[in-house]
């Protein structure tokens, strides 16, 4: 073996399970569209939207890589939130 090699193993890789799940609504009460990230912290996520951020923190939406949310002004959409 060289320094860096790697040695795949044999079978799939298991995917990280969630510490936690919860539900929670989030209404945009800006003017414009908010997009949301799947992998930004939502606790720190736009003045405009009005949620629970203390019971939020350290939460991320529970989407694939790289997918976003989209909610209008006005909207509210109930969020899936995880904690890695």
């Amino acid at each position: 073996m060289r320094p860096g090699e790697l040695v795949a193993g044999s079978g799939p890789v298991p995917a990280a399970s969630p510490s936690r799940r919860e539900r929670l609504p989030v209404r945009n009460k800006g003017r414009f569209v908010v997009y949301l990230g799947s992998h930004f912290d939502l606790s720190r996520a736009s003045a405009a939207l009005e949620f629970d951020r203390r019971a939020a923190t350290g939460a991320r939406i529970d989407q694939p890589s790289g997918a976003t949310i989209r909610i209008a002004a006005g909207e509210t959409i109930e969020l899936d939130l995880i904690w890695d």
